[in-house]
């Protein structure tokens, strides 16, 4: 039979086109693409262009005399010994009376890479930020859901009782009265092409009265299997699939938030730790002053009834609550940092109310390390959050445009459906087998065309596409150079406070060298006299600890530019031994 050859041949043709409009897209978007990543590539090289020729550069101190009169006259050693951050390691750390009355302190000895590790699995900011891209991933989800095929089922009743004209002689008039039920059930699949599938089938059931016709009741079915397909406007992926790329690059973008966010978490643990490093230092050199000075104290007062008048002593007495009061505020200073560095870290076994004090372990180093400019924004422009971040806000301002740029065109939908039906008063079954045989069929085609005159709307919402991702490329032009820049900033930083250790080092044992020499007179007996002690003693002894104060300070800023030089490079977590997988931030 030529029928069902027939409905084959229209199903067959209607699937042919669908897996054709499925296959086709935009020759334009490659070329596109292209020259926007050239665009990019040429700036990059541009900057690297710059700095080809940069040589490797190890970090050096200026020559001191200072120091090399004090490494001739074989005093180095000793000066250490009396000074310096390793003269210390002996000396009690006297913290006072606590919020809790206690006198002894309770300390707990932490490392840097014990406080990187416990801040990266339990950082508030750090928690925060991992939900993003859980929430993320369900927008994912949720795009993806959009092309689920959709199962669909509909009943309809209706009692119709149509009047008719006045009755004929030998009849019963042309009054009439039916009852319609009607059920339609079928599934909907939605196509990448914009189109969508379906396949639908329809039961229906008919009582008239009076009855017109030897059947009562009519039972009616039919299949359909069709496709409906947008042409122009909506067609392709560029408008179907434009909110899944952009719900998964949103999801790569909270990825790298997630990243940028442990190198801001990493780098203020770095940051806290060395400033609680640096308190500590500073309370024991205070301590250590104020211990020298009640002791010269202390014998000037001895004198007292001899060649000391009581103006010296209360001049004496002076420095030593002078120096006191450095000491309570270096206190507080030690306690205020254990405890931001415990908020850094938010170790469940180290609370913030708890008064228990952390104590470092770690002690900051002052080896030179070697850096190559080009290396580090090389680094830092394939590394970086943020430049990375950038790229996705051009491929969303993309997508946007692509989108945009179909919404000009003409609707232009084409519906085609073969449907097969059935009829039998026998009850639906018999219905369906006489569809099956495929005698009665419906070709049904359908084109609707739809173009707003002008298209201003349209065309105005693309131009704002193309001017938002004219933005989104300077502003990755911008990320760049801000990298750059904070990339040379810390270079210059590394430097400089590298520089400042040899140079504070040098003035801390320059200013030993002057107290080690008033010692000698004293022991040699030189007179005691009040200006000895108070005018020269006591001054080189605050100017010692002034020296002292800076080289630790010189020596942790050193250590936390070293952090902030990685971090400006995107490497900081690798630096620490911070794992991120590479599949979650790409």
């Amino acid at each position: 039979m030529k029928y069902p050859n027939r409905a084959l041949q229209a199903t067959l043709w209607t699937a042919i086109a669908a897996l054709g409009l499925a296959a086709c897209a935009n020759p334009m978007r490659r070329d596109a693409e292209e020259a926007l990543r050239e665009k990019l590539l040429s700036s990059h090289r541009f900057y690297q262009d710059a700095i080809k020729d940069a040589p490797k550069v190890e970090l050096a101190r200026t020559p001191s005399d200072v120091e090399e009169r004090l490494t001739q006259a074989g005093r180095v050693t000793e000066l250490d010994r009396m000074s310096g951050p390793t003269a210390y390691e002996n000396d009690p750390l006297q913290l006072g009376t606590d919020l809790q009355g206690e006198e002894k302190a309770t300390t707990v000895s932490i490392t840097l890479q014990k406080s990187v590790e416990l801040a990266v699995r339990n950082n508030l900011n750090v928690q925060i930020a991992r939900l993003a891209p859980a929430a993320q991933e369900t927008l994912v989800t949720q795009a993806q859901a959009v092309f689920d095929a959709v199962f669909f089922s509909n009943f309809d009743f209706s009692h119709l009782d149509t009047p008719g004209g006045p009755a004929l002689p030998l009849g019963s008039g042309g009054n009439r009265a039916s009852d319609v039920s009607t059920l339609s059930t079928g599934i909907r699949k939605p196509l990448s092409t914009g189109g969508s599938a379906r396949v639908q089938t329809d039961i229906s059931r008919t009582d008239n009265d009076p009855n017109q016709t030897r059947w009562d009741p009519i039972y009616s079915s039919s299949v359909l299997v069709g496709i409906t397909q947008p042409l122009l406007r909506n067609f392709g992926k560029d408008a179907t699939e434009a909110p899944l790329e952009l719900a998964l690059n949103a999801k790569r973008a909270s990825m790298l938030d997630l990243h940028n966010s442990l190198l801001d978490t990493v780098l203020d643990v770095e940051s806290k730790y060395w400033d609680l490093v640096q308190s500590r230092q500073r309370l024991l050199i205070q301590l250590r002053l104020l211990k020298r000075t009640m002791e010269d104290r202390d014998r000037l007062e001895k004198r007292e009834q001899f060649d000391v008048s009581p103006v010296r002593i209360t001049e004496a007495n002076s420095f030593v609550e002078l120096r006191r009061a450095e000491v309570i505020r270096s206190r507080n200073l030690v306690r205020v940092a254990s405890d931001r560095l415990k908020v850094a870290i938010n170790a469940p076994e180290l609370p913030v109310s708890s008064e228990a004090l952390l104590l470092p372990v770690d002690v900051p180093a002052d080896l030179p390390v070697e850096f190559n400019l080009l290396d580090a924004v090389t680094t830092a422009l394939r590394r970086r959050p943020d430049v990375r971040r950038s790229l996705i806000s051009i491929d969303d301002a993309s997508i946007r445009q692509r989108l945009a740029d179909n919404q000009t065109l003409p609707k232009l939908d084409v519906e085609l459906a073969t449907r097969f039906n059935g009829l039998s008063n026998d009850g639906v079954a018999d219905s369906y087998d006489t569809t099956s045989d495929g005698r009665f069929i419906d070709y049904l085609a359908s084109l609707q065309f739809e173009m707003p005159i002008g298209n201003r709307q349209a065309q105005a919402a693309l131009e704002q596409r193309r001017l938002e991702r004219s933005a989104s490329v300077i502003g990755y032009q911008r990320s760049v150079q801000t990298a750059i820049v904070e990339v040379k900033e810390a270079l210059r930083e590394l430097l400089t406070t590298y520089e400042l250790i040899g140079a504070t080092r040098a003035a801390r044992r320059a200013a030993a060298d002057s107290l080690r020499a008033i010692e000698e007179q004293e022991k040699a007996g030189v007179a005691l006299t009040p200006e000895f002690l108070l005018d020269l003693k006591l001054s080189t002894q605050q100017r010692l600890a002034d020296a002292e104060v800076q080289e630790i300070e010189a020596m942790t800023a050193y250590n936390l530019s070293l952090a902030k030089l990685y971090r400006t490079m995107g490497t900081l977590l690798e630096n620490n031994n911070v794992r991120l997988a590479e599949d979650q931030t790409n």
